[in-house]
């Protein structure tokens, strides 16, 4: 599986339509095998999703998102959870152990 998460310095990007950068995890059974980074230049929305879908990513994780940018990424494929917050590594390792609905990693407003 192809996982992306947008990313700010060692967080997690606070606004997917605006995020520069896409950490990008390639895993096989919850094991992670690869880590690469992707510049996301794309400002137009579609070309933006494009971009995301070209890169392989199945799911991605990310802060606040846009309602038009999520719903072409769903209809592209990819899996978002959105409204999280939170340093990377933690944010990853709350996912791989089904810990990442806690209210810790959760955007203020946002409720799962």
């Amino acid at each position: 599986m192809s996982i992306a998460i947008p990313i700010w310095e060692d967080k997690i990007s606070p606004v997917l339509d605006t995020a520069s950068r896409l950490l990008i995890l390639e895993t096989v059974d919850q094991k992670k095998i690869s880590r690469n980074q992707a510049e996301l230049e794309e400002k137009d929305i579609s070309r933006r999703c494009f971009r995301i879908r070209k890169l392989g990513v199945e799911l991605l994780i990310c802060g606040a998102v846009s309602r038009s940018l999520s719903d072409l990424l769903k209809a592209s494929g990819i899996d978002v959870i959105s409204g999280i917050s939170g340093e990377v590594e933690d944010i990853l390792d709350a996912f791989f152990r089904g810990k990442l609905d806690q209210a810790k990693f959760l955007m203020p407003g946002y409720k799962r």
